[in-house]
């Protein structure tokens, strides 16, 4: 997958990763809880129906990052295997 740069806007970091088959395009953010106890992730692409998209819940900014990137990765492997079935 191609990852554009993680950039920041207000309270939230997003970024985007293109599936080098088929293209899909995930748009990843990432938010700091209105707590200050962790950050939220969520993953989804343009399109789907919102059930489909995925997000969590990590302790800290870095873990938060790793964790959206590892879903978004995930779910473009599985469509490039659909594609290949």
């Amino acid at each position: 997958m191609l990852k554009s740069p993680w950039r920041k806007a207000d309270d939230a970091i997003f970024a985007t990763l293109l599936a080098r088959r088929g293209g899909a395009r995930y748009h990843l953010i990432v938010e700091r809880l209105p707590t200050d106890n962790g950050w939220d992730w969520t993953v989804w692409r343009r399109g789907d129906a919102p059930e489909l998209s995925r997000h969590g819940y990590s302790p800290g900014l870095v873990t938060a990052i790793a964790a959206a990137e590892a879903v978004a990765q995930h779910l473009g492997a599985r469509i490039a295997a659909t594609a290949d079935a």
